[in-house]
Formats: C-alpha cells, sequence, structure tokens
C-alpha cells in the first residue's frame, strides 16, 4: 500500500517550457493529500524556491532539497544536512577554474555563482519567481567557511564532465541535466539517500512510496521506491528502469499515473 508519495519538481511538476506549475497535477497532489497520501518533493532546488510550490497551494510534509543533501519538513525544520566540506569547495573552485568549467553554489537560503557561465543564464531563465543567484568573488568572500554548501552545478561539455567525475572519485560528482549543465553532488549523496533517512524517521519501507522523476538525477530514486514512474519527456535511460512511464509533463503525466494506480 502506497503511503507517500515523492515528486522531482523542474520537468516533472514544473513545466519548464511554460514556466508553471501543470494544473492537472496540482490538483491531482490535492486529491492524493485528501486521500491521506503523505506528499513530498525530491528536488535539486533549495529550500527557498522548492517553496513556489506552496505559492500554488501545495504544502507538502517534506522537501529533499538539493538532490537529497537537505531535507526539511514543512515547518522549515531540518532533518538532513549533508554539506561540502571548505577545503571540497576550494579543490572543486581551483579545478573548475583551470579547466574552464563554470561553478555554482547552493546553499539552505541562497545560491551563488563562483564561476560565471552563460550556462547559468539559460539555467535560470527557465524559472518564474525564483531570482537569479549572486554572483561572488571567491578570493573575496567567507560563506563556505561559515556553513559548506549543499551541492552545487556545473557548466560545461560532457568530456570535461567526464574528467571531473574521474578526477573526484570518492570525494565528489556531477550529473547530466542536459548535456551541458550537471548537478554536482558529494560521494554517496543522493535524492535516493535523503529518501532513506525520512523513511527510517517516519519507520516506512520503500515498497510503501511511489516517486516521479523526469531525468537521471531520480534513477537512483525510481530503482529504489516499490513504484517508480518515468514522465512521458524522461530520457530513454530513467524511462527504461521505471516501473511505469507515463505521459509527458504537458499531457497530464501526474494525473494520468496516479488514476492508473488508483490513488486518486
Amino acid at each position: 500500500m502506497i503511503k507517500l508519495a515523492l515528486f522531482d519538481i523542474d520537468g516533472t511538476l514544473y513545466d519548464e517550457k511554460r514556466k508553471e506549475f501543470t494544473r492537472s497535477a496540482l490538483e491531482a497532489l490535492r486529491r492524493l493529500i485528501k486521500n491521506g497520501i503523505i506528499v513530498a518533493v525530491a528536488t535539486g532546488r533549495t529550500p527557498r524556491n522548492a517553496l513556489a510550490l506552496k505559492q500554488e497551494g501545495i504544502d507538502p510534509e517534506y522537501l529533499i532539497c538539493c538532490n537529497g543533501h537537505l531535507v526539511v519538513d514543512r515547518r522549515g525544520d531540518c532533518i538532513i544536512n549533508e554539506a561540502f566540506s571548505a577545503n571540497l569547495v576550494q579543490d572543486v573552485y581551483d579545478y573548475c577554474k583551470q579547466k574552464g568549467i563554470g561553478l555554482l553554489w547552493k546553499y539552505p537560503d541562497k545560491t551563488y555563482i563562483y564561476i560565471n557561465n552563460p550556462g547559468f543564464d539559460m539555467l535560470f531563465s527557465k524559472y518564474k519567481n525564483t531570482g537569479k543567484p549572486d554572483f561572488l568573488d571567491f578570493e573575496n568572500k567567507v560563506r563556505h567557511l561559515l556553513s559548506g554548501p549543499n551541492g552545487g552545478c556545473l557548466a560545461c561539455d560532457r568530456e570535461k564532465l567526464r574528467m571531473f567525475n574521474r578526477d573526484f572519485e570518492g570525494r565528489c560528482y556531477a550529473v547530466d541535466i542536459n548535456g551541458y549543465l550537471s548537478d554536482l553532488l558529494l560521494w554517496n549523496v543522493s535524492k535516493k539517500t535523503g529518501l532513506e533517512k525520512l523513511l527510517s524517521r517516519l519507520s516506512l519501507s520503500p515498497n510503501e512510496c511511489m516517486a516521479f522523476g523526469d531525468n537521471l538525477n531520480d534513477l537512483e530514486l525510481i530503482q529504489y521506491v516499490g513504484i517508480g514512474v518515468a514522465m512521458g519527456n524522461s530520457p530513454e535511460k530513467l524511462k527504461k528502469y521505471s516501473d511505469y512511464v507515463t505521459s509527458d509533463i504537458a499531457e497530464d503525466g501526474i494525473k494520468k499515473a496516479l488514476l492508473h494506480f488508483k490513488l486518486i
């Protein structure tokens, strides 16, 4: 029996082409909540940007943010906080500066660009009401010394991404989003690990969970839960390992899948 339903945001609930949450998905989530299912999100967004869903009248019980580095409840209380060390931040910065790789770090309250790149303009132009990140000169700031970032983003081609993952193996890794932008995570941290720790807290099993996603940073999560659903706009690799492939986000994919499994 499904007791918790977990949703990625961008490309799953949020239509990046239309720059809006899909109406049918929001209505489906309201019906889920009414039916007693715990609704949570698992996103690469920071908690601040994930709260855009609350502005649409949906208040998830839990937010797995920054690809599993941060887990907070609806009150904003932190359950999990996995942060990059200052030494690792420095090493990543030095490497990216040498290789010509754009670098962005995510903190709970803010996103900062450490090495600018046109790819970041493309990234933030897809969203409404999230605001562009601040640009900070690395040598003149101490933010990462006060509290480590909870993941980040690289802007580079796939060959540089491959080399980055080779050179930082065992410390951190990056997951390709679209061939140029990649999510940056600590080694052994993912949306799946965030969910594992949340389920332990809630005394739930993976088989009591359903997860929706549309990209490769959702792969482990989709494989881990009882029912993993890939959106129709997902890469083929994600579809291959999912339990069910629903329609495209623009074709009411969330609603159709929940109806298929008789959860709404």
